[in-house]
């Protein structure tokens, strides 16, 4: 299921962590490659958690209230372009066509020289919890990436799993 709102209940009711796992490639750490001048967009935010840990820094989530804006990044219109984009868990569900628009949403919020920090669930329903099975996960692979950032004109500077998760840095020069 890709129903927005079912998928806004799930994560605002279900979803179990509370904070930022510690995920060697896409946790805190990742505020460490943020020079105190650029713009993050924190797409999918959930809590938020990286206010205050990155100095310029908009967080959209259409589920959470602690989000800059409670929206999806195809409503988001932006007041200016970013140099980053933080994507950690949130462009994960439906078919490749909604991966797609999803993307082009993002790309349309950087600037010509940007980079995107992904953290990806490759089709995994393992939230542990029975409302988990009812999402449908886009089934992100390396390859996957491989070919969406060459499809959007970025160079992959860093791709792995970690903690049963696929990561992956796209940069544009």
């Amino acid at each position: 299921m890709t129903d927005q709102n079912y998928l806004n209940h799930y994560f605002a009711n279900h979803w179990g962590p509370k904070g930022v796992p510690v995920y060697n490639t896409t946790g805190y750490q990742l505020a460490d490659k943020i020079a105190d001048n650029e713009w993050v967009l924190d797409v999918g935010c959930g809590r938020n958690l990286f206010k205050g840990k990155i100095k310029n820094i908009v967080g959209i989530d259409p589920a959470f209230d602690e989000a800059d804006q409670k929206i999806t990044i195809e409503e988001f219109i932006p007041t200016q372009q970013f140099d980053v984009a933080l994507c950690l868990g949130s462009v994960n569900f439906g078919g490749i066509e909604i991966i797609r628009r999803q993307i082009e949403c993002i790309i349309k919020c950087l600037k010509p020289q940007a980079r995107i920090y992904w953290r990806c669930n490759p089709g995994q329903q393992d939230h542990g919890n029975e409302e988990c099975k009812q999402i449908d996960f886009f089934p992100w692979s390396e390859q996957w990436h491989r070919t969406l950032s060459a499809d959007y004109g970025f160079e992959i500077i860093e791709l792995g799993t970690d903690r049963n998760r696929i990561y992956s840095e796209w940069r544009r020069q």
